[in-house]
């Protein structure tokens, strides 16, 4: 492969076997090459195809994105790799603005705390995980120690990236807004690391697809569970008319008494 252009010391574009232009980032894979040049297989340790309006975006940040943040975006590529997570170009790009931007935030003293750190760390533990290793390859390549709600940050990203960034957000936001709902009614707290809060929490997240996805509920053998649940305290039906006045509000959408049985199930396991 032959470089078409430079960009810097770790970033060229050249035209593949295939036809297709590509950009090569890799160690000093630009270091001293001119267009024309031959370019050294062994130093790619990524290839973006770009086109339209995402190599122009990609282009105008490689002026102003330093090698040590291209290295630790890639290497945040691979682990979420390893961990099954796979980016797209376009992802991984916008992975390297939001490192960017993170460092800059850090560099001016501004904090943005992220609101659903707890829920994203529930929901999304492999993505999670790969965020917080995010922080230490951020660290060891640009010498900048996020904070920990970059973690969750990222492992958004990542959700987004692999999926549906959209269904991804909202998720969470119905589950931190159920939550939140819960707790005000029943004037309790939750134990984060406790079985019956993680079931609750994986409950909620798929309750949450379902109306995302609009996907009816299959189960109507909970039907005769429904006045027997609400009679056993009543803040249920509180807590229910809450939740439902959430949903109609935010997503148009009313749960049924089967996905309300269901819901108190898991419900009463904590607040009894």
């Amino acid at each position: 492969m032959q470089a078409v252009k430079v960009f810097n010391n770790n970033a060229v574009s050249v035209v593949m076997p295939d036809g297709r232009e590509a950009i090569l980032v890799g160690n000093g894979l630009g270091f001293g090459r001119r267009p024309g040049d031959v370019i050294d297989k062994s130093r790619v340790s990524k290839v973006y195809y770009v086109q339209n309006e995402l190599q122009t975006k990609f282009l105008k940040m490689l002026d102003n994105v330093t090698p040590q943040v291209m290295q630790a975006a890639e290497r945040i590529s691979l682990a979420a790799e390893e961990q099954g997570i796979l980016l797209s170009s376009k992802s991984t790009i916008s992975l390297v603005d939001h490192i960017s931007f993170a460092l800059e935030r850090v560099e001016k003293g501004t904090f943005l705390p992220n609101l659903v750190l707890s829920e994203t760390r529930m929901l999304y533990p492999k993505e999670y995980a790969v965020g917080q290793r995010a922080l230490e390859l951020v660290r060891q390549f640009c010498g900048v120690q996020l904070p920990e709600d970059e973690a969750g940050y990222i492992a958004l990203h990542l959700v987004a990236g692999a999926a549906d960034g959209a269904l991804a957000y909202d998720t969470v936001k119905f589950v931190k807004a159920v939550k939140e709902i819960i707790c005000d009614t029943y004037h309790c707290t939750f134990e984060e690391e406790s079985l019956e809060t993680t079931r609750l929490t994986v409950h909620l997240k798929f309750l949450a697809a379902r109306i995302l996805r609009h996907t009816p509920w299959q189960d109507a053998g909970l039907e005769s569970m429904y006045t027997v649940l609400l009679q056993r305290d009543s803040r249920n039906e509180v807590c229910l008319q809450r939740i439902n006045a959430y949903l109609r509000q935010e997503f148009d959408y009313e749960l049924d008494h089967q996905e309300q049985v269901y819901l108190l199930i898991h419900l009463t396991k904590i607040v009894g």
